[in-house]
């Protein structure tokens, strides 16, 4: 059995599922709020598959972007019980319109889960599928992911100190963390991040609000922003677009109140 004080880490889970028979997390990087899971919450999560005999879907969508400390390990790369299902994809580190993803999983699984693909799917393309075959074996993908990394951390930290400098008291990132393609800018005023995100829009300016990712009551207002595709120079006309957006939202929301 497990040491007890790694299975209470999946307490919660267990009493609203105790019959579930898959987990799908993403422990490099959560989305929206960046949170990576920790060790002993990863051999927690092994140990109770191999207990509920269980699987575990893990999809690493962009755990190659990660700006400080050592790169986190897959959690398939722990699974001694072959529990694992490692999920990735090629559209997040090359292009969407790859359209290309790839599953790990354990070898007595391979040839049901082809089976499970001639019959399901239309099948990726053959010569695009070549083309990156040769592009990974040529080391031409590790090349690439360095140079990106660097990029889009240079970018990450232009957006960190754009909102500092733009957002002072309307917005904060101080928190953002430090993996992915995106980060998490915290609303400090009372505004509706939902009216916020549509006012922005018609500025031309792409912010996905917080609030929606959240199932219960409490929600934490704020917004997604991604930085990948933003150049440096074009962080502040961006960042001050948003800001007026607030302001905006908070007038309407005023007015509304007092008619």
């Amino acid at each position: 059995m497990a040491p007890r004080r790694r299975v209470e880490k999946l307490g919660a889970g267990r009493r609203l599922a105790p019959r579930a028979r898959l987990a799908l997390v993403s422990p490099s990087h959560q989305y929206p709020l960046g949170a990576t899971l920790s060790l002993r919450r990863r051999l927690a999560l092994l140990d109770w598959a191999e207990d509920a005999d269980a699987w575990i879907l893990e999809d690493d969508y962009d755990g190659e972007y990660r700006y400080a400390g050592r790169p986190l390990a897959p959690l398939h790369t722990l699974d001694r019980g072959d529990r694992v299902l490692y999920l990735g994809t090629f559209s997040k580190v090359l292009a969407p319109g790859l359209r290309l993803g790839y599953l790990v999983v354990p070898p007595a699984a391979v040839d049901r889960f082809v089976a499970l693909k001639l019959a399901f799917d239309r099948q990726a393309p053959g010569l695009t599928q070549l083309v990156l075959a040769r592009f990974v074996s040529e080391g031409r993908l590790a090349a690439h992911l360095r140079r990106m990394r660097t990029l889009y951390a240079r970018r990450r930290l232009a957006l960190i100190e754009t909102i500092r400098r733009e957002a002072a008291g309307v917005l904060e990132a101080d928190d953002a963390a430090e993996a992915g393609l995106n980060l998490v800018a915290r609303l400090v005023v009372d505004a509706d991040d939902v009216a916020v995100s549509q006012l922005a829009i018609k500025k031309r300016t792409s912010a996905s609000p917080l609030s929606i990712c959240y199932a219960g009551p409490i929600r934490q207002r704020g917004f997604v922003l991604g930085f990948a595709n933003t150049a440096e120079e074009q962080m502040a006309p961006a960042v001050r677009s948003l800001v007026e957006a607030v302001g905006e939202a908070v007038v309407q929301r005023g007015r509304r109140a007092s008619g």
